[in-house]
């Protein structure tokens, strides 16, 4: 593909959706992956008739994740312009192997980040502190800071 889209959002396996991007072609990236829980889960849709499935297992565990991760992350770094900026949203599964991951592909001074998402307060455990946040990482070119303003102001107005 010599040209993309552009004014849309592609929604997709991204090692699918990025194989045919010529490179420095996408200024923003949000990447929402599975967060490594060794769960299944069933979401029940709309009015209850469609029921979705799928698994979050990783066979041959975190290293094999993280394998993947990386090739993943690698396509977006390469279909990234210079002046983009790319979001990786994670969890305390895997955040903290991300991130170094994340440093070896973009280089850890280009790392700028980690936007925390507080989604509640109920619930609680005798045994551990809770866990109850997502991670953000932020990796954008200081040329466009005015998306991390925005974006702060898009959550804030809610």
């Amino acid at each position: 593909m010599s040209e993309i889209e552009t004014d849309l959002i592609y929604c997709g396996k991204n090692l699918e959706v990025l194989a045919d991007f010529p490179e420095d072609c996408v200024d923003l990236i949000y990447a929402d992956p599975p967060f490594f829980s060794n769960k299944n889960y069933e979401i029940i849709w709309g009015n209850g008739a469609e029921l979705e499935a799928f698994g979050n297992r990783w066979k041959g565990g975190i290293n094999v994740y993280i394998e993947w991760m990386k090739e993943s992350i690698y396509q977006c770094w390469r279909v990234l312009k210079r002046t983009g900026s790319m979001y990786l949203h994670c969890d305390w599964h895997t955040g903290h192997r991300l991130r170094v991951m994340m440093d070896e592909i973009f280089g850890e001074n280009n790392f700028q980040n980690e936007i925390i998402w507080h989604y509640g307060l109920d619930g609680s455990s005798r045994t551990r502190w809770q866990r109850k946040h997502g991670t953000i990482f932020s990796i954008p070119n200081p040329e466009n800071g005015h998306l991390i303003r925005l974006w702060f102001r898009l959550l804030l107005e809610k």
